[in-house]
């Protein structure tokens, strides 16, 4: 079976890399819509992502339950950031997700590449559709969003 394809999302900020950088990793909590993606899906719950290598991505539930999603593989602070994916299963079916900020004429160029489908065997196909989905709206609109209002 062929692997599906990495899904990229790219998005123009008007803000340089350093500060959109610092938007996604330091203020993960700030902007990542927990009441829909996150496995308790309430309003209380924190999100956070530790950019430091082998730094975790993880959810605290309000009840105190941290679950985590995945954890820093590579970084260049204000450049990339690469991390596994896995919320709300076992790490072994890990995908990952590169981020990468380049500087632009009108601020950064920030593109998001999440690939590694194989480790997800026959269910790859479908997930990979939701998350198209999902990143566009995530990454694409709600975090663009985030960046942009402190521009």
């Amino acid at each position: 079976m062929n692997s599906p394809e990495p899904i990229v999302v790219s998005i123009d900020l008007p803000a340089p890399p350093a500060r959109a950088y610092a938007a996604f990793t330091a203020q993960f909590a700030e902007w990542w819509p927990v009441a829909t993606h996150s496995l308790s899906r309430h309003a209380s719950t924190r999100c956070r992502l530790d950019a430091s290598l082998g730094g975790a991505v993880e959810e605290r539930a309000p009840d105190g339950a941290r679950h985590v999603w995945g954890a820093v593989q590579a970084l260049e602070p204000g450049r990339r950031i690469r991390f596994s994916w896995h919320p709300g299963r076992e790490p072994e079916s890990a995908q990952w997700i590169d981020v990468e900020f380049a500087p632009a004429e009108f601020g950064s160029r920030v593109t998001l590449t999440h690939g590694g489908w194989e480790s997800l065997g026959e269910i790859a196909p479908i997930l990979r559709q939701e998350y198209a989905s999902g990143w566009r709206n995530v990454f694409g609109i709600i975090y663009a969003g985030f960046v942009a209002r402190d521009a």
